[in-house]
């Protein structure tokens, strides 16, 4: 089986692209591998979780550090917490085919980047670009209310914008520096070879 789709440039042109699932496959292998490795053990864990129906894999990413949440779709204030975990789902496809991000529905993170019914907003996927990587990275920064990533102009939740604006405002945001979520030395994002017919990168590295 392949996953094909189109791919446009920056110039405009555009190109099918595809992937094989065994090639896919390997793409999720060598992102995870680079995943696991990108965080500082100390403040954020990264670990598999089971997949749902027509997932090929799934991850958690849990990030120790003062956060906020909201308990129902109609909860618009929040509440305090030490911790706050996502989990990501990854499908046959990938990295052409966009993964999606959620929080539990009852504690959901309280963010102006997150939908009432517990969805992440992880912004339009761009091939060749976006990845597990970008998606983590961005998890991770929110949870800690890293203004930074907060998509004030496109909001998936208007309800705790003031709230989510005056913590910044006030110092209390981010609620730990952005810089303690790396890893000590962290790892370089995996290089891409070029698409046919285009100066671009292709979908994965394939490991020698």
């Amino acid at each position: 089986m392949a996953y094909s789709t189109t791919y446009t440039d920056e110039r405009g042109s555009s190109v099918p692209v595809s992937i094989s699932d065994e090639e896919s496959r390997e793409a999720i292998r060598n992102d995870w591998n680079v995943l696991r490795g990108m965080f500082n053990p100390r403040y954020v864990t990264v670990e598999e979780a089971a997949c749902e129906s027509g997932e090929e894999f799934r991850f958690r990413i849990t990030v120790h550090a003062p956060s906020h949440y909201l308990t129902d779709r109609d909860d618009a204030s929040p509440k305090s917490c030490s911790s706050m975990s996502a989990e990501v789902a990854v499908f046959l496809g990938y990295p052409l085919k966009s993964v999606k991000a959620t929080y539990p529905a009852k504690r959901r993170l309280a963010s102006p980047n997150v939908f009432r019914s517990g969805a992440a907003c992880i912004d339009e996927w761009k091939i060749y670009t976006s990845s597990m990587l970008t998606v983590a990275e961005k998890l991770v920064k929110d949870m800690i209310h890293d203004p930074a990533v907060t998509r004030y102009d496109s909001m998936a939740n208007g309800d705790v914008a003031d709230w989510h604006r005056a913590g910044v405002a006030s110092g209390r945001f981010p609620t730990i520096s952005p810089k303690l979520l790396e890893a000590p030395q962290r790892p370089p994002l995996p290089a891409r070879r070029a698409a046919p017919g285009l100066g671009t990168p292709p979908p994965l590295p394939r490991r020698s």
